[in-house]
């Protein structure tokens, strides 16, 4: 298998114009976005998309469960569309969280993916009837152009979603390799889970997700670049199986 794309349902979300050139900047987000949201944990914040119909979120692994105390991070709580503190489709706790088991015993930025089924918001519904859910993209090349979202603390204090648009590509011998991606972006700490899209406004289809920053020989300069876990049949769609995306 080269590469696969997943389907999904109706789009609830307003089209976007196709990337027609690569850019690199931050930006608060536009209203396309109602699927991206900050994820509130027993830790702090990440930032997560829906990425399937049955109310399934996509964030980071280390989200989820840290690897150094070996336990749960808990709590979690997700805010679709969050806007400095407006939460306009509500919060809708967590149901159940899975990571790879070859996370939790060898960690690795490859293995940095983290699935969340929501339960649905104290009015009954489920999150897809406020925001729709992206498609998801795996086993593609590492070289895509990418839009990036998240709640970044060093940009507006994490109450804004930013993004970034950059063309992507794999880390260094050693670094991970074609299992690993990085772009150019200036998010930091919050905006770890936040979604990469290699189509975003012509399929929506989530490729990979924030992860880190593995030094200047790996990554590049702190602050200007961050990778991400390119989405493989071993990771994404491994946990969407056992998940039931």
């Amino acid at each position: 298998m080269i590469n696969s794309l997943s389907m999904h349902g109706p789009k609830i979300l307003l089209a976007a114009a196709a990337l027609a050139a690569v850019s690199v900047g931050v930006e608060p987000a536009s209203a396309q976005t109602a699927g991206v949201g900050k994820l509130f944990t027993s830790r702090g914040t990440c930032s997560a998309s829906v990425i399937s119909g049955k109310n399934i979120i996509v964030t980071a692994a280390h989200c989820c469960y840290d690897r150094s105390n070996k336990q749960w991070v808990g709590g979690w709580s997700f805010a679709p569309a969050y806007n400095n503190g407006n939460t306009p489709y509500g919060m809708f706790p967590w149901s159940s969280a899975r990571v790879l088991t070859s996370w939790v015993t060898n960690g690795g930025r490859a293995r940095d993916v983290c699935l969340i089924s929501l339960k649905n918001n104290s009015a009954g519904r489920p999150i897809t009837y406020y925001t729709g859910w992206y498609g998801r993209a795996w086993n593609f090349s590492p070289r895509q152009n990418m839009r990036s979202f998240g709640y970044p603390g060093n940009l507006a204090n994490g109450q804004v979603l930013q993004q970034c648009v950059a063309p992507s590509s794999q880390q260094g011998s050693g670094c991970g390799g074609d299992k690993v991606v990085k772009m150019a972006c200036n998010m930091t700490g919050g905006s770890s889970g936040g979604p990469w899209f290699r189509d975003f406004g012509a399929g929506n289809h989530v490729n990979s997700v924030v992860s880190g920053w593995d030094g200047e020989r790996c990554t590049g300069g702190r602050g200007k670049l961050f990778n991400g876990p390119r989405f493989t049949s071993l990771n994404i769609e491994r946990l969407c199986r056992d998940e039931g995306c």
